[in-house]
């Protein structure tokens, strides 16, 4: 459970940091003055996607955090038998483990396809309005794919999470049963002696 809270914590963290470096950048090409609107290097579509998803992104990973945090509320890291409200919130948390990790890859995977491809780097393109003749040396952009990659390590840590916790609600399960069983078996026996 701790573990599940710290990955929705790396979800939230992800989420403030994604725009860091060449990608924090690349919003220095797109200058908004009053309702004119200048795109130095065809950037505005990368700009404007990537800003709306990292504000989804932070509002579903305080979302995450607090259903991490009801984990603990229902006391599913040390309970000895589950209850319903136990499973509500180690369901809630898998499904919300699915939408994170699902949500994150087409946040990058539909970001990184702008920002390699729809932004104009190459000299001589778009018009002159690309990185290579606009470049800004106080705001030097580069294809760094870092923060793409490390989203979709996430992705597949959330998922995984995900997975475990899933898992370890089966086994618990499994063996509150056991333990009936075993119960019912030793009243049983002493019946017979």
């Amino acid at each position: 459970m701790l573990v599940s809270l710290v990955v929705a914590a790396l979800t939230f963290v992800f989420a403030i940091s994604f725009l860091t470096g060449s990608l924090g950048e690349i919003t220095y090409y797109v200058t908004r003055t009053g309702g004119i609107v200048t795109d130095s290097a065809n950037a505005q579509n990368f700009v404007d996607k990537s800003q709306a998803y990292v504000g989804t992104a932070v509002v579903l990973s305080i979302i995450f955090i607090v259903i991490a945090a009801f984990l603990f509320v229902t006391s599913s890291q040390s309970r000895r038998n589950y209850y319903i409200t136990n499973y509500i919130s180690v369901g809630l948390y898998v499904v919300f483990a699915l939408v994170m990790a699902i949500f994150i890859i087409i946040m990058c995977s539909d970001c990184m396809n702008l920002f390699l491809n729809d932004v104009a780097w190459e000299a001589g393109t778009n018009g002159g309005k690309n990185i290579a003749d606009q470049f800004l040396s106080t705001h030097p952009v580069t294809r760094q794919t870092g923060n793409f990659i490390v989203g979709y390590i996430l992705a597949v840590i959330v998922l995984c999470d995900g997975v475990l916790m899933a898992l370890s609600a089966v086994w618990k399960t499994l063996l509150m049963r056991g333990e009936k069983k075993l119960l019912a078996g030793s009243s049983n026996a002493e019946e017979v002696a």
